[in-house]
């Protein structure tokens, strides 16, 4: 897989800004498990378990829950995978190929409602910070996004690198 380049540093559009480094990030840790074997997509390497097929579900999870349950008011089915700890197993019903369908098809929700939300729109649902409820701003689930994809691309990279030695960008 071809390397998704970081925006332009002269880049000063906010939406692209967010989506190309959630991109550049989710592209990162995709190429990441390119050349592994099924064993080792499925294989942890560190003391919390997961495994890199498992961090790739999570991710989607994670973007399904932030921009359709919460942003959005979609009433998102969740019995699949469970629960929160559950959306970081890879089960031996889950194939390769369904989490990295379920993947792109949380990345093609995410640029459908990125082409037509303002970024200073308020999502459906609050979230509790503090004890405090809270309508997340459509900029600020992008950069959460972001954000939380790039620390994981990093989890990623570590992995990688335990396995077979395997380093870069």
């Amino acid at each position: 897989m071809a390397e998704t380049p970081e925006p332009s540093p002269g880049l000063t559009d906010t939406r692209a800004l967010l989506l190309g480094y959630l991109a550049h990030s989710a592209a990162a840790i995709l190429r990441k498990l390119d050349g592994l074997s099924e064993a080792d997509l499925r294989r942890s390497t560190v003391p919390s378990g997961w495994a890199p097929l498992g961090m790739v579900k999570h991710l989607a999870c994670t973007e399904r829950f932030w921009l359709r349950h919460m942003f959005a008011g979609e009433d998102v089915d969740f019995s699949w995978p469970g629960t929160a700890e559950q959306e970081w197993l890879v089960t031996p019903d889950d194939t390769t190929a369904g989490i990295l369908a379920f993947f792109h098809g949380e990345r093609e929700n995410c640029a459908r409602l990125a082409a037509v939300t303002p970024l200073d729109a308020f999502a459906a649902r609050a979230t509790r910070r503090s004890g405090v409820e809270e309508h997340p701003t459509f900029a600020w689930v992008l950069f959460h996004l972001a954000q939380s994809f790039a620390r994981h691309a990093g989890h990623v990279d570590v992995g990688r690198e335990l396995f077979d030695g395997f380093t870069g960008k």
